[in-house]
């Protein structure tokens, strides 16, 4: 190592690196995209779509427009998901199961 090389302490100062993901507020298009999901999966209850989109952020959301863009991907898996865990099942495995068997094309 020679006087005129960094030491290990030295180095030059780099500036930070700006952030990579944008946070850009939710788009009209993609409020309209969330609402179609509301409505399909029958969600109409303000509270109840509220809860939806509450616990997919950390953070506290008032209004839907205060979704960050890339949050919107969380909210519609949420959405999809959120009727068929209120559905009850009754019966085994065996009789919830979607789709014929061998045994039922008998």
């Amino acid at each position: 190592m020679t006087h005129d090389e960094p030491g290990l302490f030295d180095l030059p100062e780099v500036p930070p690196a700006s952030p990579v993901l944008e946070d850009r507020l939710i788009s009209s298009e993609q409020i309209a995209t969330i609402r179609r999901a509301f409505d399909a999966a029958g969600i109409v209850a303000m509270t109840e779509r509220q809860e939806v989109i509450q616990s997919c952020v950390i953070r506290k959301v008032s209004n839907i427009r205060e979704l960050y863009s890339r949050e919107v991907r969380q909210v519609l898996a949420r959405i999809e998901g959120w009727g068929r865990k209120s559905e009850a099942r009754s019966g085994s495995a065996w009789d919830n199961r979607e789709e014929d068997t061998w045994i039922d094309k008998l």
